[in-house]
């Protein structure tokens, strides 16, 4: 068994560059994402979901739910980075490098502060992943996943760059060892003429 951690399908902010809310919605093309991803697991044994509790992490879920029907809950720990008042601003008007590690968005999280949350956030998925059947799904964001990879995950060398995060992608972890990394932002499902067609931005 394995746990899944999943990035969230396509937001107009995703496509536009710009600094979410935390009530960004999927975009019709992150809807389909959603569907494509869902068709992947269908002959998976999962056992629950876990998801951050943003509307388009929600979204994404929503096609694995109705597939899957298996226990669902919604985790705080696994949202996104808060920039605080620099949401809903695109891009291109920040005057700063805003992903530095040095940088304090105002009234949002310090990076410390964010790797701080993601330590807690795998902890909980470990805690839930505890004496589990099946597999897991942990449904969460871009910054998290990259966080979780580099402080808690072991990635062979050959695979994919850690700059490759499309929307839906998923990183599959070994359910034994909880370390080692499988599959590494694997987005294969995108390709599949059979499902909903579309494909990653």
């Amino acid at each position: 068994m394995s746990i899944y951690l999943i990035r969230h399908g396509q937001t107009n902010g995703n496509r536009d560059r710009i600094v979410q809310m935390p009530d960004t919605p999927l975009s019709d093309l992150g809807q389909q994402q959603a569907k494509q991803l869902a068709q992947t697991f269908r002959n998976i044994f999962i056992e629950k979901i876990i998801c951050s509790d943003y509307i388009r992490t929600q979204q994404t879920a929503a096609p694995l739910r109705t597939i899957k029907k298996v226990t669902f809950s919604l985790q705080p720990l696994l949202r996104e980075r808060s920039f605080g008042d620099l949401r809903g601003r695109p891009y291109e008007e920040i005057d700063a490098d805003f992903f530095a590690e040095s940088f304090a968005p105002p009234n949002g999280e310090t990076h410390q502060q964010f790797i701080e949350r993601v330590h807690l956030a795998w902890k909980f998925v470990l805690t839930t992943y505890q004496n589990m059947q099946g597999s897991l799904i942990v449904m969460t964001h871009g910054l998290v996943l990259r966080e979780l990879i580099k402080q808690h995950l072991i990635v062979d060398d050959a695979t994919l760059p850690l700059s490759d995060f499309q929307n839906t992608c998923i990183t599959e972890v070994n359910g034994t060892d909880k370390k080692t990394v499988l599959r590494l932002c694997d987005a294969q499902h995108l390709l599949d003429k059979s499902s909903v067609s579309g494909a990653a931005v």
